[in-house]
């Protein structure tokens, strides 16, 4: 199976980077995801709807989250030059499932891991 990851049912996005942060008060995860472009906006020329949730699917199946943030950076008027995807997790099963799709992800688009 592909490993994809869709903010509208059936249009894949490419992640351009991945960024794992921990919040210092407790245990949440925080995962953001960055894109150069978006064919989300690109297909329908903005975004008319509500981002609910964001798709990740693997060979294990669906994961949905939920966005806490999209932030859109935007080269002159309307040209996108990044966007940026947050969104938290908060049990230690679910971030091992997000890990086990980044890992896959990663693997299938030839990223690498470097540590900061």
């Amino acid at each position: 199976m592909t490993v994809s990851v869709q903010f509208i049912e059936g249009l894949d996005e490419a992640i351009a980077g991945i960024s794992l942060r921990k919040r210092r008060n407790d245990e949440t995860k925080i995962v953001v995801l960055t894109f150069d472009r978006l064919r989300a906006i690109e297909q329908f020329r903005s975004l008319t709807k509500k981002v609910d949730a964001l798709l990740l699917r693997d060979e294990e199946g669906e994961i949905r989250v939920i966005p806490s943030g999209i932030k859109f950076i935007f080269e002159k008027e309307d040209e996108l030059s990044k966007a940026f995807c947050t969104f938290e997790v908060n049990s230690e099963s679910a971030f091992e499932r997000v890990m086990r799709f980044l890992h896959r992800y990663a693997e299938a688009n030839g990223f690498e891991f470097r540590q900061r």
